[in-house]
């Protein structure tokens, strides 16, 4: 018999082999794979040629495994057994919440609102382990050790992969009872370069100037800035304090201004920042942080409202 490369052999066609042995007859093999006999019978004498011997032998009343395709195929049968354990592993993520979470999240954020949100999480799937980055700076989940990022705004590169959790959360001005008290209530937004600014320095130059809309028309503030951070939980205190107005998530002051340790100031100004799931490549496809993402945006559907 001419003898074909071993590397020409087709998976299929091992499959098939293999249930032409156990159901001993290719009939049987081709009507359990929806082939036709002739197909079937024409794919193991290729595997036959390419491996350069008779795996069956034939007869006109029976067909019998030979001993070298009794050998051969214990071998397949137990390298396909392998490739379907190694397969099952790599479609485990796609299919159970498991495996290690690796999440950046901004300081104010994560310690206050996604915290409790992501312990609740974790109880609700006990094959889980969480890596929390917790930081202001941006991650570029691209280049970081990280699967996702929880962040605010919109992106900045147009392929990236987002999960809405929260769109209409907004940006807004807040300051505490204690500083409108002494420095008075501004009346409009002229009136803001008066007042002192608690400035949050993320990216870019005009973290002195912030940007918000009025209705319909888009408009600049600049109070007179004395405090500039790099920390939004740092922000959120000085305004705590008293110190001045700080420019915030809504999200992150929701608790603050519910309990009256903070007031909306100026109403009607506010800034679009909605609250997503940004994605590393890939990542999108696995249990876990469909799981993740559809769990936050649940739980933060509702979020307090208040001032």
């Amino acid at each position: 018999m001419a003898t074909a490369s071993p590397l020409s052999v087709e998976l299929p066609a091992l499959r098939l082999a293999l249930r032409v042995a156990e159901l001993g007859s290719v009939a049987a093999a081709a009507r359990e794979g929806s082939l036709l006999p002739a197909t079937a019978t024409a794919a193991v004498r290729r595997l036959e040629a390419a491996l350069g011997v008779r795996l069956f032998a034939r007869s006109s009343r029976a067909l019998r495994v030979t001993a070298e395709g009794e050998a051969y195929l214990q071998r397949v049968r137990e390298a396909l057994a392998l490739l379907d354990l190694g397969a099952g592993e790599l479609q485990s993520p796609l299919q159970q919440v498991r495996g290690t979470l690796r999440l950046a999240v901004s300081t104010d954020l994560g310690t206050q609102v996604m915290r409790p949100l992501l312990d609740e999480f974790l109880r609700l799937h006990p094959q889980l382990t969480l890596e929390l980055s917790i930081g202001d700076r941006l991650a570029d989940i691209g280049r970081e050790p990280v699967d996702a990022a929880i962040r605010y705004g919109e992106p900045r590169n147009a392929g990236q992969i987002l999960r809405p959790l929260l769109p209409g959360n907004r940006r807004i001005l807040v300051a505490s009872p204690a500083y409108l008290a002494r420095a008075g209530v501004p009346a409009s937004a002229a009136d803001l370069r008066r007042h002192e600014g608690i400035a949050l320095r993320l990216a870019g130059p005009r973290h002195r100037v912030w940007t918000v809309h009025d209705g319909h028309a888009e408009i600049t503030l600049e109070p007179r800035v004395r405090r500039v951070v790099d920390n939004g939980l740092m922000a959120r205190l000085w305004a705590l304090d008293g110190l001045g107005i700080a420019f915030k998530s809504e999200l992150d002051v929701a608790e603050d201004l519910a309990a009256g340790r903070l007031r909306r100031v100026l109403p009607s100004l506010a800034m679009p920042y909605p609250l997503v799931l940004a994605l590393a490549p890939g990542t999108h496809l696995t249990a876990r942080m469909r799981a993740l993402g559809d769990f936050l945006a649940a739980r933060l559907a509702r979020p307090v409202r208040a001032g």
